[in-house]
């Protein structure tokens, strides 16, 4: 693993885009699975950019959204939210982005289904996210049992699909983004406490292609 450490959050997601850039330049058929979240908003705006300057195709790369929340009447789903923040800008063809369920009448199939798709594409090249502050990796809760592949998690108020860690782990390459101070002792506990399953995050240092990329205020405690 490799901790690399920005002056501040725009250039550590900048860091991350050209990372998966640099990726998608030397296959261009990648596999590449990603976390929506506002941590990770920066660096598809980046990657964005650099499509729309010519500099990335998509076209023969493979996106999988790597969690989606369990859809209510009234919600909006995270492919939703994906499609407008990176499909849309990038180019990513609709047949080439996989995304786990949101309404399912047999979970067990749909989850089980969503790992098969990961499995036909050959495996994550590359899996971008970020970390929780309780240590939570996508929608993986800490604790004594760790969940071997995609399921239905409970987290903070709503039951979401996510690709399990063991599964994350299977992927060649991590770019894991830890940016804001609020994220300082989630980033200490992930890099520098004692692996186990009671702070999920630290089983990140387990996998020997992770690069964590952090801004000064998340790496404030590391020391």
């Amino acid at each position: 693993m490799s901790i690399l450490i920005f002056r501040d959050t725009k250039t550590a997601c900048a860091a991350a885009a050209t990372m998966i850039a640099g990726q998608l330049l030397e296959r261009p058929e990648s596999v590449i699975g990603v976390e929506y979240s506002d941590q990770v908003l920066p660096v598809f705006d980046s990657l964005s950019a650099m499509t729309e300057n010519g500099l990335l195709d998509w076209t023969r790369t493979t996106l999988f959204q790597l969690s989606e929340l369990v859809q209510r009447e009234d919600g909006i789903t995270i492919r939703e939210k994906m499609k407008t923040a990176f499909l849309e800008r990038t180019g990513v063809r609709q047949e080439r982005f996989i995304s786990p369920d949101s309404v399912s009448e047999n979970w067990a199939d749909s989850c089980h289904s969503f790992e098969e798709h990961i499995r036909d594409a050959g495996g994550l090249d590359l899996a971008l996210f970020t970390v929780h502050t309780d240590g939570a990796v996508l929608f993986n809760g800490s604790g004594p049992d760790i969940a071997p592949i995609t399921h239905v998690e409970f987290y903070e108020g709503r039951k979401t699909v996510t690709l399990a860690l063991p599964s994350l782990m299977q992927a060649r390459r991590l770019v894991v983004l830890l940016t804001g101070n609020t994220l300082a002792q989630a980033a200490a506990d992930c890099l520098r406490g004692p692996v186990n399953s009671g702070f999920a995050a630290s089983l990140l240092q387990l996998h020997g292609a992770a690069t964590f990329l952090l801004d000064e205020e998340a790496a404030a405690l590391l020391g």
